[in-house]
């Protein structure tokens, strides 16, 4: 076993015993559109998606290990990436029915939304809304009382979904965590391709590599891996650790 695993090892170790001693008011931050690094997405947006926009990939889930990764933060920056001098078309989903986002990061109304299509029969028109940025539209989580299972299960969401695909020439999805709850398992077999986000340096291993085996088993296709909030190639702690 080499020293950098080694040190890695008691570095994450010694981030599980911070964790475990500190009290926070809320279990994930409240997410933040990112402001440097725009470059990346465009060159994501190219590498990932390539030529296959607008023809074989249109809809995209987008989903996490666990909460606080920044999928609903790289689902708007790409969003706008798809939609940047006229390109196409990008519609937002928030299908994260535990802990949307979207309203907030978006500056909409979450009072309508993906909820109220399901639960009230609304039509799509009557919940989707404009968005300050050009070609980026959006349609919340919404509000309602169904829970996150019924709309999921409801054999309507999947007619949805493939009705979207009509209002925008790419629509990015925004899902909850993929270990923690099932509502991705349901919706990747219905999307044209999975992007996962992982946290740099917070994420376990095990657990990035056993979502994407859950993408997998789903017979959904992993369009790829993003690795967001980088830091450092050897944290800090681990470079102390090593020395």
């Amino acid at each position: 076993m080499s020293k950098t695993y080694e040190a890695l090892k008691r570095a994450e170790a010694l981030r599980n015993q911070e964790r475990a001693s500190e009290a926070f008011d809320s279990p994930w931050p409240a997410p933040t559109i990112p402001i440097q690094g725009a470059d990346d997405y465009y060159e994501l947006r190219r590498s990932l998606l390539g030529a296959s926009v607008g023809e074989s990939v249109r809809v995209i889930l987008i989903a996490s290990p666990l909460h606080g990764e920044g999928t609903s933060s790289v689902a708007c920056v790409l969003a706008k990436a798809v939609a940047e001098s006229g390109r196409s078309r990008a519609l937002l989903v928030d299908l994260n029915l535990r802990t949307p986002a979207l309203w907030r990061l978006m500056n909409v109304s979450g009072q309508h939304g993906f909820i109220n299509l399901i639960g009230e029969n609304k039509r799509i028109d009557e919940v989707i809304q404009a968005t300050e940025f050009e070609g980026v539209s959006v349609v919340t989580a919404g509000t309602g009382r169904l829970n996150a299972i019924d709309v999921i299960d409801s054999p309507r969401t999947m007619e949805t979904i493939g009705e979207l695909t009509r209002l925008a020439d790419v629509v990015l999805i925004d899902a909850p965590p993929v270990t923690l709850y099932p509502d991705t398992r349901a919706l990747a077999p219905l999307v044209d391709g999975v992007i996962l986000v992982v946290e740099a340096d917070e994420c376990p291993v095990g657990v990035a590599n056993r979502a994407s085996e859950i993408v997998r088993e789903t017979g959904a296709n992993l369009l790829g891996v993003i690795l967001n909030k980088t830091r450092d190639y050897i944290p800090e702690a681990v470079t102390r650790l090593i020395g």
